[in-house]
């Protein structure tokens, strides 16, 4: 039993075995800002064998308040190679690979594929169309997740649903008008919510325990204290559930 996961480990349905298949487990996070840092941080402290970083930003002042990775003299340097120091720090047995690039269709499957997880730590649908259309096409799972204000949502899509994040927010949203912590505000503990759910749902795929990934979308508002549940229907008429297309990977969102 390795002293770093000795409490891990004696979660029963993780326990010794579950700790080797995260050792053997790879992920790949597109954008380490609000949501990116916190899941970052659940995986390397869990101990996931490898982890990629994709983001092309650098850190702000105002990213501070949410972001939780950084600190004040982060400020002006690349997110991607701010948060491969400090998770370095935090846990030096994971592999981490930072990739200072904007994620688009042109070169989404080169840095996408080949992962037992794609997670979405972003805050624009056109990057998460994109790995939403990624995840289909190359039956990988794809942990989405999505915070404004005090609200947020998340859903696991595994390669065996005949749903994806179209069926959620539609085929036609103007992706330029979505609520962002930007245009809409935000307050830092929906990150905390949407991000451990989305890294618990991330480990139960890692160790073998998809059965228990739950299949509904979760919505969580924390200023009018409501969570629920919302079952995603089927869309016969979905291009990329039915694998005939994938317009985000031919620059159409």
């Amino acid at each position: 039993m390795n002293e770093r996961y000795v409490v891990q480990e004696k979660f029963p349905p993780l326990g010794v075995e579950g700790q080797k298949l995260l050792r053997k487990s790879s992920v790949v996070l597109v954008g380490v800002g609000g949501l990116g840092t916190f899941i970052a941080q659940y995986l390397v402290r869990a101990g996931v064998g490898r982890l990629r970083l994709i983001d092309f930003d650098v850190v702000e002042l105002s990213n501070l308040q949410r972001q939780i990775l950084y600190d004040e003299g982060d400020v002006g340097k690349s997110k991607v190679q701010c948060a491969y120091t400090h998770l370095r720090r935090i846990n030096s047995e994971v592999t981490l690979e930072p990739v200072e690039d904007k994620l688009t269709g042109q070169n989404a499957e080169s840095l996408l594929t080949g992962f037992d997880v794609i997670m979405d730590g972003t805050d624009n649908y056109q990057a998460r169309f994109v790995m939403n259309d990624v995840a289909k096409k190359n039956g990988i799972p794809f942990a989405f997740g999505s915070v404004a204000g005090a609200y947020g949502m998340s859903k696991m899509f595994l390669p065996d649903e005949k749903i994806c994040l179209r069926d959620v927010v539609g085929d036609s949203l103007d992706v330029s008008n979505a609520p962002t912590a930007a245009t809409g505000g935000l307050i830092s503990p929906i990150l905390g919510v949407v991000t451990a759910f989305m890294a618990a749902e991330t480990i139960k795929v890692l160790t073998g325990a998809s059965d228990k990934v739950e299949r509904r979308l979760m919505v969580f508002d924390l200023w009018q204290n409501q969570w629920s549940q919302l079952y995603i229907a089927e869309n016969p008429q979905c291009e990329v559930c039915s694998g005939k297309r994938y317009p985000a990977l031919e620059g159409d969102f």
